[in-house]
């Protein structure tokens, strides 16, 4: 997909500390998008969403920009007058949400051209302390509600011929503990863009993996006591405190900025021959090298670092 071939792309996720000045700089372009197309980002209110629509919207796509709850409204509130940004409320886990968004773009016939899922949430904790009901939550959002939405809109990206950008994370290929809710919702996701691009790939629809390490963003502040505190009294109690803690410490110093996972998306809904995952992380060689280690060798220097 060229330049000249940009469009409307959905993507799901979001907190970035790109301001409103930054936004305001678009306000007085308008963007036909009729003629180019459409982005439609779920989650937007935030870190990678938020980052991701502001891109793509600077380089001349429209954009959807969707939230999931009343919260993020007054955020995407923001987007309203700049050109190119339609902010509407989506959440995923709604059928009801879902079938109106489908009804809206159809209704507009703007060419979808592809949809990033980048909305989810992230819920830690000890497996063995973790009630199914959280669990049920975290794949609800993570999982059934990115096929959901990718099922409903498929007709349009086929007929487009469109992306699909899965905003995964290097949870999906390691696994620390007391991450097991949120990484195997994300080895699930992984999965599932693996089949999914195998059985679009005759159909001319490609599926792109995006895989953010830590990213640096005030979300890390959210409740990370109460992730604590829930488990005090636990086995697991300080085990799983130090490791919050050093992972929320080693965002805010060192993690990914979330324009720079922006970019691989924005390289992945444009480049004319996208690889199948971007890794986007500050620590490229460990990651990479971690696909290929004994899993008992790789238990080991996890261990050794939490």
């Amino acid at each position: 997909m060229h330049n000249a071939d940009q469009g409307c792309f959905f993507i799901s996720s979001a907190a970035s500390r790109m301001g409103l000045a930054a936004a305001l700089l678009l306000a007085n372009r308008s963007i036909d998008m009729a003629v180019k197309g459409c982005i439609l980002v779920t989650g937007a209110a935030s870190g990678i969403g938020k980052a991701t629509v502001l891109t793509l919207a600077k380089r001349g796509f429209g954009v959807y920009a969707t939230y999931a709850t009343d919260k993020s409204q007054a955020e995407l509130e923001k987007f309203r007058g700049v050109g190119g940004i339609e902010a509407f409320k989506l959440d995923i886990t709604n059928n009801g949400d879902v079938e109106s968004a489908v009804a809206f773009i159809e209704e507009k016939g703007i060419n979808l051209l592809a949809l990033v899922n980048n909305a989810g949430i992230f819920s830690p904790g000890p497996l063995m302390e973790y009630p199914v009901e959280r669990l049920i939550e975290q794949y609800n959002v993570n999982v059934f509600g990115t096929h959901r939405l990718t099922r409903a809109l498929f007709p349009l990206l086929l007929k487009s011929r469109g992306r699909i950008v899965n905003v995964s994370s290097v949870a999906g290929f390691v696994a620390t503990p007391f991450s097991g809710p949120y990484a195997s919702s994300k080895h699930a996701l992984e999965g599932w863009s693996d089949s999914l691009r195998r059985e679009l790939m005759p159909l001319g629809v490609k599926v792109i993996v995006v895989e953010p390490a830590l990213i640096d963003t005030p979300l890390w502040d959210k409740d990370i006591e109460g992730r604590i505190e829930r488990y005090r009294g636990s086995i697991f109690y300080e085990a799983n405190r130090k490791k919050l803690e050093h992972e929320a410490s080693e965002a805010k110093t060192r993690g990914v900025q979330p324009e720079i996972v922006a970019e691989a998306i924005h390289q992945a809904v444009t480049a004319p021959n996208p690889k199948p995952r971007y890794l986007v992380t500050n620590h490229p060689f460990q990651h990479r090298l971690a696909r290929f280690l004994p899993d008992a060798f790789l238990d080991r220097l996890v261990i050794k670092e939490f």
